[in-house]
């Protein structure tokens, strides 16, 4: 049996990044291809080894008249169009959970620190290498056995921290109560562009999506309504910035959600003027010195809820990853004085 999590060959990375570079590829399907194993249609069509073939099938890269398709089996159809979906860079993650990564964990629930390279569910390009498919591996290899987990929310792709796991079914939906009542309670450090001229700020806006379907800001007063040629609905969005630490170009923000939109934190630092550093696609800084931030620096710190089956409260730290102190190191903040001032409670 193929191994999906098997590691390419330097000359097969090589090819994958330059598909990478390429996206979207959409091959046409003709009739006389018909019957033709998809993978060997892919060796042909786009001059891929067997090997890689056989990984952009299995790990559900390949997508037919917009249906996915990773059996490793499967046939061309008679017509239509297939899409590679590469990974970004051309570059698959392959995830390990380890018992280092787990803040909390009883026979009901889990708590992990998400590592920022990490997607939390599928994408378009891999079935396997995300948080859920690495926590079914961790599960298996721990127990023996499956756990009937399921990820009670998200984080972002770039984003770091704490991520609560439901490790029963009946738990479910209490948490679902739990988001929709506010006894959540989260705070995320920002590490921001620029230095802002405020000490706290209560930030409120509408959220939907733009043109193209990019998420988007929209004035308060358009909260509720409809808009664009979809009829969106503008949802509310509400965070609350305080500064800890500020330094050269760059300054360490706490944000409290007190919605869940999807990247809030990311728009309304944007939106005030201080887009995240490492925010490529929200206009942030990337580079200080000779370091390079791939990936926006959002951290999940602090944690409180009430535990779902016993009602006790839980209070979690997620310490920050080791970017985090070298990019401090580079923009004169001292990291260690600024997450103590909150003591990564609320602001």
């Amino acid at each position: 049996m193929f191994n999906p999590l098997a590691e390419l060959s330097a000359l097969d990375q090589r090819v994958l990044c330059d598909l990478a570079a390429q996206y979207p590829i959409k091959l046409t399907l003709e009739a006389k291809t018909t019957g033709m194993p998809l993978w060997q249609l892919l060796i042909e069509r786009l001059n891929l080894s067997p090997t890689l073939a056989q990984t952009l099938m299995v790990r559900g890269a390949i997508w037919i008249n917009s249906v996915r398709v990773n059996n490793p089996l499967a046939e061309a159809p008679p017509e239509g169009e297939l899409v590679v979906h590469t990974p970004p860079a051309g570059l698959y993650v392959n995830p390990v959970v380890t018992p280092s990564d787990i803040l909390f964990e009883d026979e009901w629930i889990l708590v992990l620190n998400k590592p920022a390279a990490w997607y939390s569910v599928a994408t378009p390009w891999d079935t396997f290498g995300h948080l859920e498919g690495a926590l079914q591996r961790f599960f298996l290899q721990r127990d023996g056995e499956a756990v009937p987990f399921h990820l009670v929310h998200r984080l972002d792709h770039g984003t770091s921290g704490a991520l609560i796991v439901s490790k029963n079914p009946s738990l479910n939906s209490r948490f679902q109560r739990m988001f929709n009542e506010g006894r959540v309670q989260k705070t995320y450090l920002a590490l921001c562009s620029g230095v802002p001229d405020w000490t706290e700020l209560e930030v409120v806006t509408g959220h939907s999506r733009g043109e193209f379907g990019l998420w988007s800001v929209y004035p308060e007063a358009m909260i509720d309504q409809l808009y664009g040629p979809k009829d969106r609905r503008v949802r509310r969005a509400h965070t609350s910035f305080s500064v800890q630490a500020v330094g050269n170009e760059a300054a360490l923000l706490a944000a409290r959600l007190h919605t869940g939109r999807t990247h809030q934190i990311r728009l309304h630092a944007k939106h005030v003027g201080h887009p995240l550093v490492g925010d490529q696609r929200y206009g942030g800084v990337t580079q200080f010195g000779n370091i390079s931030i791939p990936d926006q620096l959002l951290h999940a710190a602090w944690l409180q809820f009430p535990h779902p089956r016993y009602g006790s409260t839980l209070e979690l730290i997620a310490p920050v990853p080791r970017v985090w102190h070298a990019v401090g190191a580079a923009v004169g903040i001292d990291l260690q004085t600024g997450l103590l001032k909150e003591g990564y409670s609320a602001p």
